[in-house]
């Protein structure tokens, strides 16, 4: 009869085959093996950290094996970097370099020379918003809203780039950067242009192209023609006479202007056409206010077409970039799901009013009550008093 301690720790049936990496028990089969890690919570991997002993160590065994998990921590720090960067977009590279090294952005940036560039349009963004009052509130880094931003500085302009999420009925949220310098129903009549093109046949665009070019060559032409007659009245210069008044002796400078000149004074005054009648909008915009109770509908407050962006977003709070809604300007009154900023601003007005009166009424009721107990109070020590009194009497 063979000894237990020569068989398989699990079975007791079969002598041993594999021996555990992590807890050397030896086991004669797969499902052996399985059954032990089952049994003592042990995955099978080998602890890297055990100690052992300089014989072991000084073997091509233990070079392979200090190896191996020097280069499995590496794999695993770039695979989580990886995931960070480019997957979930939490962080950048420049980021990680200085998490790494613990340097600050200042010392990290006078080190490598990156990131100075950014820093004035950030500084001059940073700047107008505080001239403005306007608070931009940061969504945490990685979520849809802050990837979405992509509000910067127009160096020519000297103004804000803001990204604009479009919301209009029928339709799906749409993104268009607006220049916070100009009227903002430009770049809205400016989307709308962008997205009819892309949704344009064929034959549509090439219609637009050949309508394009034709264009370009008539204002060409006109450039020309214009450009000639300049040059031609230049040439033709007309004689200024000058006459003395023998009686008065005062000189009379009238100018002659040749046929040529008075033609060419007639088209100039016929091609000046009156400048066209403005467009009517049939739209309105309104800015989403954010951060208000669930219990209120989407607030809304409406702004104008022909202001620009930045300057009718001051004393405002913008979560990330502004929201605009853009309703037909048939609507009389806003669809279900919305109300105005002003009935909303009335409405927490008259609400905390409500509550003071409330407060107040409550405290009243308080007094009332305090002083009916001390009337009955008062009551029954009287009642008392006069019971003693009767009962000394008697």
């Amino acid at each position: 009869m063979d000894d237990l301690s020569s068989l398989c720790t699990i079975c007791h049936i079969e002598p041993p085959i594999y021996t555990c990496p992590r807890c050397n028990l030896q086991t004669c089969s797969l499902a052996c093996s399985k059954r032990h890690k089952i049994r003592s919570m042990c995955n099978g991997i080998r602890d890297p950290t055990k100690f052992l002993p300089i014989e072991q160590v000084a073997t091509p065994w233990g070079i392979d094996h200090d190896y191996n998990f020097l280069h499995g921590i590496e794999t695993s720090v770039a695979r989580s970097e990886k995931v960070l960067i480019q997957d979930l977009e939490l962080i950048s590279i420049d980021e990680m370099e200085r998490a790494r090294t613990g340097e600050s952005i200042q010392e990290y940036r006078r080190r490598t020379g990156r990131g100075e560039k950014e820093l004035p349009g950030e500084a001059c963004i940073e700047r107008d918003l505080k001239w403005a009052n306007i608070r931009v509130m940061k969504a945490p880094k990685g979520m849809k809203r802050n990837k979405e931003n992509a509000t910067g500085w127009n160096k020519r302009q000297r103004c804000i780039i803001w990204q604009v999420e479009w919301i209009r009925e029928g339709k799906e949220r749409t993104l268009f950067r607006a220049m916070g310098n100009r009227p903002i129903g430009e770049f809205y009549e400016a989307m709308v242009e962008e997205e009819r093109i892309l949704n344009m046949s064929e034959k549509e665009r090439r219609e637009k192209k050949k309508g394009e070019k034709r264009r370009r060559a008539d204002e060409v032409k006109r450039n020309l023609a214009k450009r000639a007659r300049g040059e031609e009245e230049k040439l033709d210069m007309t004689s200024v006479p000058i006459l003395q008044d023998p009686k008065t002796g005062t000189w009379n400078v009238a100018p002659v202007y040749s046929a040529r000149e008075e033609v060419a004074n007639s088209e100039r005054e016929d091609s000046i056409a009156m400048p066209p009648p403005p467009k009517p909008r049939d739209y309105k915009f309104y800015l989403h206010r954010p951060l208000t109770p669930a219990s209120f509908p989407k607030v809304l407050a409406p702004i104008s077409h022909s202001k620009p962006l930045t300057e009718q977003l001051r004393k405002r709070e913008v979560l990330e970039f502004p929201t605009i809604h853009v309703f037909p300007s048939s609507a009389e009154t806003l669809p279900e799901g919305f109300m105005l900023e002003e009935d909303f601003l009335k409405a927490v007005a008259d609400g905390k009013k409500g509550v003071g009166k409330k407060m107040e009424q409550d405290v009243e009721t308080e007094d009332e009550d305090s002083t009916d107990s001390e009337d009955t109070s008062s009551g029954e020590e009287s009642d008392s008093e006069e019971s003693m009194e009767d009962g000394e009497i008697a």
